[in-house]
């Protein structure tokens, strides 16, 4: 019996001749999706989320965003039992929410939709290929996409007028459709994403002038946490120690995924973790010793380092 330990998207790609033409594409789609870069119409966004598996049993939930500028914004997302807010200043962005942590259906809602407005490539990404593909009964460019390192491969599928519909991202999957025109920007009113092939949330979404811009919707509280204003969704740790499988959770043929919530410190040291997924006792007790030794390299958006919040996720298999 062989016990392997994998991370999210730690993958591997056989070297492939990279095809300019797919970040074109990419440039292309964010200069019509980037509906918050500077310089852009002010909007107010209001989404209906319908989630499920990523949550205790299925529930409706709200998220609203009010945007005038990159250092002037106002985010809220509730769900029973939960609310976080957040509003954005040059240099941070400010959090407060009724739980230590980050849920994950609050971490895959604000994925759902930066993956649509930034379809961009980063500086370590590498375009495999170009290829066309059927997506949703229609034609589409596809990109596939891969770090240096050959970790964390994506897709991302185009219609033809150059906007993107479809991306594959690891274990997750989001689909967007139903587009309308706001100002020179495109924005879809139906999303949809995926977590390992299966729904998790259905979301309803609709884009409109702001109707309330009073100057205290973007002051934050006293007791409000500052972040760096920068996500880090796809982050790879500088020093990483593998999680040791467990002889009782071997012998007893435990299998499964954990998924922690990470808070990181403005230097990249691992500050806090929750277990948001378990895969029994063991498991997360192994997955989150060993995380909390990783350091990641500090961020780098704003004019300090700040603190960020992440997922990792650890996969325990027999063989």
């Amino acid at each position: 019996m062989v016990a392997l330990i994998s991370l999210a998207g730690c993958l591997s790609f056989a070297a492939s001749k990279p095809d300019q033409g797919g970040a074109d594409l990419l440039t292309h789609a964010a200069s019509l999706q980037n509906i918050r870069e500077q310089g852009a119409h002010a909007f107010q966004v209001r989404m209906r989320i319908h989630a499920e598996h990523i949550v205790a049993k299925p529930m409706d939930g709200a998220y609203a965003e009010v945007w005038v500028a990159p250092d002037k914004w106002r985010r809220e997302v509730s769900f029973p039992g939960f609310i976080q807010l957040e509003t954005g200043d040059a240099d941070s962005k400010w959090m407060t929410r009724d739980l230590d942590f980050r849920p994950r259906v609050a971490y895959l809602t604000a994925l759902s939709l930066e993956a649509f407005i930034r379809p961009q490539l980063q500086q370590e990404d590498v375009v495999k290929s170009v290829h066309g593909k059927k997506v949703q009964g229609v034609e589409a460019r596809c990109v596939d996409v891969v770090r240096k390192d050959g970790k964390y491969p994506k897709g991302l599928c185009f219609d033809s007028a150059g906007v993107l519909v479809d991306e594959v991202n690891g274990q997750h999957r989001f689909e967007y459709g139903d587009f309308v025109k706001f100002g020179e920007k495109i924005f879809p009113k139906s999303i949809r994403a995926y977590e390992k092939n299966r729904k998790v949330l259905e979301i309803s979404a609709e884009i409109t002038e702001p109707t309330d811009l009073r100057p205290e919707l973007f002051q934050h509280t006293s007791t409000a946490h500052k972040l760096a204003p920068c996500e880090r969704w796809e982050a790879v740790p500088e020093k990483k120690v593998a999680p040791h499988y467990p002889e009782n959770a071997r012998a007893g043929h435990q299998e499964g995924t954990v998924i922690l919530y990470v808070l990181l410190s403005n230097e990249g040291v691992v500050e806090r973790t929750s277990v948001l997924e378990s895969a029994g006792k063991a498991l997360d007790q192994s997955a989150t010793e060993a995380v909390q030794q990783w350091i990641y390299s500090p961020i780098t958006c704003g004019a300090v380092p700040l603190e960020t919040e992440i997922e990792v996720s650890v996969n325990y298999e027999l063989r």
